[in-house]
């Protein structure tokens, strides 16, 4: 039961970060007033030059837009428990593995993408830092969710 709360916790979280994310993409929260200083999606500031670089976008799409549909999918499945499975094609495929896949592709792709942060862009983005966290403990979460 704890596992299952932390997953959906911190998909909740994730799931804002990829929101927050989204719409610092598509310009939507530049230049807000309200916007505190650690969010750090400012005209000019180190969010808003990573959303903008290559790295911002799997095949075309941001990543936070990949991000919204993992996490609210993963916490859905999270609130049924862990031997919901699909059937495919007359197959029983079970999610767990589906979601364990991704959430390590999740984590694989974070890796290089604080790669690219540190070594490429030479810059820090503390959202961007937490996001590859949390991927990170739900992969280990996962593992564990039975």
């Amino acid at each position: 039961m704890i596992i299952r709360a932390a997953i959906i916790m911190l998909s909740l979280v994730g799931l804002g970060d990829a929101i927050y994310f989204t719409f610092a993409y598509y310009g939507r929260v530049r230049k807000a007033a309200w916007v505190p200083t650690i969010l750090c999606a400012r005209e000019g500031s180190n969010c808003v030059t990573v959303v903008q670089t290559p790295w911002a976008r799997v095949f075309g799409v941001p990543n936070s837009l990949l991000g919204i549909v993992y996490y609210l999918t993963l916490a859905a499945w999270a609130l049924m428990g862990p031997r919901v499975d699909l059937q495919l094609a007359g197959a029983v495929v079970p999610l767990r593995w589906f979601f364990l896949a991704a959430s390590g592709v999740t984590v694989l792709l974070g890796s290089y993408l604080i790669y690219a942060l540190l070594r490429k862009l030479h810059t820090h983005c503390p959202l961007c830092y937490l996001a590859h966290g949390i991927n990170a403990v739900l992969l280990g979460l996962l593992f564990l969710f039975r």
